[in-house]
This record gives C-alpha cells, structure tokens and sequence, in this order.
C-alpha cells in the first residue's frame, strides 16, 4: 500500500521511519495480501482516496467472479488503507456494507479447507521416505513430522533455524520467537515428546541434521536437483506443492485437496479423536480463537459423537 496515485497531496504520505514503525504492526503476509488487493483496485480503474459509489461499483464488477471472502478482505485492504492515510473511510458507508453483506448471501459459498492428514496416512507417508534414504526424502520427512505434531503454520514451519530448537533427554523445545498470535515477539515453546520409531519429529530432525551437516541458520532449506543444499529456506509455496506430490507419490485419495495446511489440522482432529481435550489441543496449536479449535474437534469426533450410532448399537 506504499504506492499512491499522483493525484494525492505529497503532504499526507508517511515518510520512511513512519512506515517502518507502521509496516512492523502487521503481517509480512497480511501486507502482501492488502497490497495485491489495492493494485486489483486501481487495476480496473479506480482511484484512491475512493468514495463509497466507487467501491459500491467495484463490488458488483466482481461479485460473480470473486469469492465473497476475497471481496470482504478487498473491503478490509481498502479501509485500511484510508485510515492508514488519515482520508475518510468509504467502505463504512451503509451502500457499500449493504451491497458486500448482499453479494455475501446470493453468492456465498462454502469454504474450501484442507483435507486433515490422518496418522494412518502420516505413517504411510513417512515409511515411503524412510525407504528412499536420500538427502531430500531425509529433509522431507522431518518436515513432516515436526509440521505434524509441531502444529505449526506453513509460516512458521518455512522459518524455522536451528537455533530455536532444544533437544532435551525427553524430546525438544521449539521456540517460536513470532507467530500469527504473537506478533510482538514475547516467545512461545512448543514442547515436543519423543515418539515411537515411525512417528518420532525429534529423532527425524536429528537424522536430518546429521545428513545435511548443518548446525545453524535455516533448518528446512532447498535441495537442488543435483542434490546441493542451499543456505535458502524453503518457500512456503513450495511446501504446498511438495505435500501434494508426496501424497500422489503414495497414492492418497483426493490428493489435489491436501496442502501445507493439511498437518496443522490434521493434528487437531487426530488429537481430538484419540481423546485430547480441547484446551490441551488450543494451547499446543497456539490458536488465538476457540472456534477455530472447536471446528478442529468436532470434525474429529465426528463419527464417535453422531447419534446415529446409538441407533446401530439397537436391539
């Protein structure tokens, strides 16, 4: 959102010290997002400062093309950005609030979500790349299982370095020194027990810090295709990419729906399934909203809770 049309006064940009402060409140992603939703909005010939006919119309241009959710965050960038710049707020006006909360109703849909990786699947996963013995399988695996019982955010997971890990007589402590819940930096453990011999985050990071010799810097990097390892992270785009052919690789239904997302959840579900209660399930994950976790849970005890089974247990 740092680009503005010539038309505004000089007089009102934030110089670069105040950007920084402004920049440092907010998610790398969540700027990247605003910023990619701003430049649609100037794309299809809009101006900035807007008014709220002109975001009206902006609205219904894209009401049958755009998911209803991408034009709520669309609002949101724009709001942000009139406030950011001390103009008038036009998405506030009840024209344009009628009109989104309208698109919403006639042309909602639902959510598409990450299938949830099962253990079972898990399993099937990491046997296939214990078998391969390569450098990259070796990587791979440990990326599973500590994104898996790590819970971590695609984010998170992509960022993390050496140094944030503890290995401990019963397992390691991961500390997150930021996060989606934790923007202002105070810290948070994530304490992971060691498992048995498929399932185990901690020996598979141990494994592979031994195959890549590395002892500092980012711990899941980019292997080349001719099997070098680069001082540079894996990107989180990547990641989607690498879980989809994973499972392909093993043959997982519906593996097209799985993504990067797959083990955050899958670990709530699966947790919530095998008896884990929801505060536990909340406070590993590091989730800000309960609903979200409560969402997790259900779907993990979905069938053991449906009352139809009472029906099939009738004599």
């Amino acid at each position: 959102m740092d680009q503005l049309p010539e038309k505004f006064p000089a007089s009102r940009v934030l110089t670069e010290t105040d950007n920084s402060y402004v920049h440092a409140a907010t998610s790398e992603n969540t700027r990247m997002a605003y910023q990619s939703d701003i430049k649609h909005f100037l794309s299809q010939g809009n101006e900035l400062p807007a008014t709220p006919e002109t975001v009206e119309c902006y609205l219904k241009a894209c009401a049958t093309e755009y998911n209803p959710r991408t034009l709520i965050r669309r609002v949101t960038a724009l709001r942000q950005w009139h406030k950011l710049q001390g103009c008038e707020d036009p998405t506030q006006n009840p024209l344009v609030v009628k009109t989104l909360r309208g698109i919403a109703r006639l042309h909602g849909r639902p959510k598409k979500q990450a299938i949830a990786l099962r253990l079972e699947d898990l399993d099937r996963l990491v046997t296939h790349l214990k078998a391969n013995g390569a450098l990259k399988s070796t990587r791979n695996r440990a990326l599973l299982l500590v994104g898996f019982f790590g819970a971590f955010r695609r984010s998170e997971l992509v960022s993390l370095k050496w140094g944030q890990v503890s290995f401990l007589s019963d397992g390691m402590i991961i500390t997150l020194p930021r996060s989606k819940t934790d923007q202002t930096g105070e810290g948070a453990p994530c304490v992971i027990p060691f498992g048995n011999e498929t399932r185990c985050p901690v020996r598979a990071l141990i494994d592979w810090r031994q195959a890549s010799k590395q002892w500092d810097g980012f711990i899941f990097r980019r292997i080349s295709k001719t099997g070098n390892l680069s001082q540079e992270a894996i990107c989180a785009h990547h990641l989607n990419r690498l879980i989809k052919a994973l499972v392909k690789e093993v043959g997982l239904l519906y593996a097209d729906q799985y993504s990067s997302h797959s083990s955050r959840r899958g670990f709530a579900t699966e947790a919530a399934r095998l008896g884990a209660s929801m505060p536990a399930i909340q406070r590993h994950g590091r989730w800000r909203s309960t609903k979200t976790v409560v969402e997790y849970v259900e779907a993990g005890r979905q069938f053991a809770d449906s009352a139809v089974n009472v029906l099939f247990d009738f004599k």
